[in-house]
């Protein structure tokens, strides 16, 4: 937990200090201020050196003045444009977290609503078993639609080498999320599978969403980081790899072995 808060931290304190690339406007009234301020001086200096090397005096009439206090009031519109940029990204951040915060209220009232109805539906023994298992393959059947069983699979076994879809990023963030309680199954075994694989589903998310990256281009996907194969970090570029397969490899067995349980439950078939 304090390493995690220590990496938010420090990349907080990146982005305020560095702006991001994308800033353009921040880069452009830096990079103009820092050449105001630095230009006389240099080539005062080229002018010194070709004047003494080669006798002939070097000057340039728009770097003759002064024009460092103009730097400065740049490089200050600079830093007060990055600080803006930042905090409307921080706005709009919070305002993204605040709407998640109301759906998922929104979701667990549904959720108990849901839970009320049925057990009052459920007027006896053998109508509560037979309300729990419609209940049950409903949610399976939402589950499998959310995150095909085959498809996803095949998509999680190239996950390391090739990225994955955008499409695809967004159905495994939404079974990392399906924890609420409308989503749980009434019988035992399976639950307690279905809670493992959620558990793996958020675990494999956070390590895809660290080694992936969007790359101009592979349009839509997020793919892993090929030029560090050609910048000297082969063995980052193979470790990234590793984790990823193991990531995936993991989530596979998860769903393997909820499949699995499922079956013995006689709740994965025909009517699933």
């Amino acid at each position: 937990m304090t390493d995690s808060v220590k990496k938010i931290l420090l990349e907080k304190l990146r982005k305020a200090l560095l702006p991001d690339f994308t800033n353009k406007l921040t880069w452009l009234f830096g990079s103009a201020g820092v050449a105001l301020i630095a230009g006389p001086a240099v080539f005062r200096l080229v002018g010194k050196f070709s004047s003494e090397v080669y006798g002939v005096p070097l000057e340039v009439e728009f770097f003759s003045e002064d024009r460092s206090g103009y730097g400065v009031l740049l490089c200050l519109l600079a830093v007060v444009q990055n600080i803006g940029y930042q905090l409307k990204g921080a706005l709009s951040e919070a305002s993204a977290l605040r709407e998640l915060d109301r759906k998922h209220e929104m979701d667990m009232q549904e959720a108990r609503h849901s839970h009320d109805r049925l057990m009052k539906e459920a007027e006896s023994e053998r109508g509560m078993a037979g309300v729990r298992r419609a209940h049950d393959i409903k949610v399976l059947n939402e589950l499998v639609e959310i995150f095909p069983f085959e498809d996803s699979c095949n998509a999680l076994v190239v996950a390391a080498d090739v990225g994955i879809y955008d499409s695809f990023q967004e159905s495994l963030e939404q079974l990392a999320n399906l924890h609420h309680v409308s989503q749980k199954l009434y019988t035992p075994l399976a639950e307690e599978a279905r809670a493992k694989l959620i558990i793996q589903a958020k675990d494999t998310q956070a390590v895809l969403s660290s080694n992936l990256v969007t790359d101009p281009r592979f349009s839509g996907r997020y793919v892993p980081c090929f030029e560090q194969k050609h910048n000297g970090l082969q063995e980052v570029f193979y470790e990234s790899q590793r984790k990823m397969r193991k990531a995936c490899y993991a989530l596979i067995f998860a769903y393997e072995h909820f499949v699995s349980v499922l079956q013995e439950e006689t709740l994965w078939g025909v009517d699933a």
